[in-house]
């Protein structure tokens, strides 16, 4: 499974909305920062960031 940014982003975001929902204290920062995670996603895969992947299985050799 290959992780990209957009995809972490995104998963950033869910997490921090479904926070916010039970939070009464830090409601608006969390929004604030779920609103962010979701605009950089949106912004990662306008820049070409997106297809980028974090675990992938195949190790690079530039040694050669």
């Amino acid at each position: 499974m290959n992780l990209g940014l957009r995809t972490i982003l995104l998963l950033a975001a869910v997490v921090l909305f479904v926070i916010c929902v039970f939070s009464e204290e830090n409601y608006s920062d969390l929004l604030a920062l779920g609103l962010a995670a979701f605009a950089g996603a949106f912004l990662s895969d306008a820049l070409g960031y997106a297809d980028r992947s974090f675990n992938s299985s195949k190790h690079r050799n530039d040694t050669a």
